[in-house]
C-alpha cells in the first residue's frame, strides 16, 4: 500500500487570493451541482446518506457545503480521515465516522440509501484506488452521486495550471515539481480523470457519467451516478 494522503485537505498551504477566488467559483459550482442532486433524488427525511471525504479544515469557501445545505443533517454520516472531534463539534447533528485510506468502508452492503462524494475521487490515488473507491461507494449504498474535476477542462483547479494536465500525466507531474508544487505531483494526491477513464473501470454496478458545465459553458466536472428513482 502506498503512503497515500487521500481525502486530506491541503491544510499546510497558504490560502492565497487565487485560492479564495477559486473557492468562490467552487462554491457556485457546487451550488449548481447540489441543485442537480436534489432534482434527481428529491431526498426525503427518512433517507440515510453517507458523505465520504469530508474535511476538517474549512479555510476555502465551499468546503463541506453539503453538511451546511442538506435539510436533514441528522440523516448524514460524514466519513473522514481527518480530525473527527473537530468535525463533530462543528456539526453536532451529523454522525462523524473515522475511516482509513484505501480500506473498506465500515458499513454493510446497501446500508445507505445514497452515498455522495464531492471532489474527492481525484485524491484517492491512482486508477486502481479510484476504481476501488467507487466500488466501495456502490457496495455500501443503493445509489451514488459523485463529482470530480474533469481533466478535459482547460483549467486544473489544484495546481492552478492551464492546459498542462492535458499532457501525459508523467509530464504534468514533472512540471508541478519544477514549479514547486510537489504535493500535486504525486499520483496519490492528484489523479484527474477523463470520461473514458471511468468507463474503463470494472465497477460492480452500472453508472452514468455526465460532464457538468460551469455557467452552462465550460466543461469543468464529471458527475457519476446510478440513481434511477427518487429516494
Amino acid at each position: 500500500m502506498n503512503k497515500s494522503k487521500i481525502w486530506i485537505s491541503d491544510s499546510k498551504k497558504t490560502v492565497t487570493r487565487l485560492k479564495i477566488l477559486l473557492g468562490s467559483l467552487a462554491e457556485h459550482t457546487r451550488d449548481k451541482q447540489y441543485d442537480i442532486f436534489t432534482k434527481i433524488t428529491k431526498p426525503k427525511k427518512t433517507a440515510n446518506i453517507l458523505d465520504v471525504g469530508v474535511a476538517s479544515n474549512e479555510d476555502i469557501k465551499g468546503t463541506n457545503f453539503f453538511e451546511k445545505k442538506y435539510p436533514f443533517p441528522s440523516k448524514i454520516s460524514a466519513a473522514t480521515i481527518e480530525n473527527k472531534i473537530k468535525l463533530q463539534k462543528k456539526y453536532p447533528k451529523i454522525k462523524v465516522i473515522k475511516i482509513r485510506p484505501n480500506k473498506r468502508l465500515p458499513f454493510k452492503s446497501n446500508y445507505y440509501q445514497i452515498a455522495v462524494s464531492w471532489a474527492t475521487l481525484e485524491h484517492v490515488g491512482g486508477f486502481k484506488e479510484q476504481e476501488a473507491f467507487l466500488n466501495e461507494l456502490l457496495r455500501v449504498s443503493k445509489n451514488i452521486f459523485v463529482t470530480t474535476p474533469y481533466r478535459g477542462c482547460i483549467y486544473e483547479p489544484h495546481s492552478g495550471l492551464f492546459f498542462v494536465h492535458w499532457l501525459p500525466l508523467s509530464i504534468f507531474r514533472h512540471i508541478c515539481t519544477f514549479l514547486k508544487q510537489k504535493f500535486w505531483s504525486h499520483e496519490y494526491n492528484l489523479n484527474p480523470l477523463y470520461v473514458h477513464d471511468i468507463s474503463e473501470m470494472n465497477l460492480i454496478k452500472e453508472v452514468k457519467i455526465e460532464v457538468f458545465k460551469m455557467f452552462g459553458v465550460l466543461p469543468s466536472h464529471l458527475i457519476i451516478t446510478n440513481i434511477k428513482t427518487e429516494l
